[in-house]
């Protein structure tokens, strides 16, 4: 199930509907940039291992049918 996030102002007008007191920071920015931070990671990590083996992809697939 997919779901939309809210901004700030929209999450503090639905928490007064029910009667939970307001945020005061975004959780979703957190979110971005966590995941942001984990994509670069990985990104690092690939070309290091393509700099380390030389650009050689040792796999146990060849081309030669």
């Amino acid at each position: 199930m997919a779901g939309t996030e809210l901004d700030l102002a929209q999450t503090n007008y639905l928490r007064e509907l029910v009667e939970l007191p307001p945020e005061t920071s975004s959780k979703v920015a957190v979110e971005k940039d966590r995941r942001r931070m984990k994509a670069n990671q990985i990104r690092r990590a690939v070309k290091r291992h393509s700099q380390v083996s030389g650009g050689r992809r040792s796999g146990g697939r060849n081309n030669n049918g």
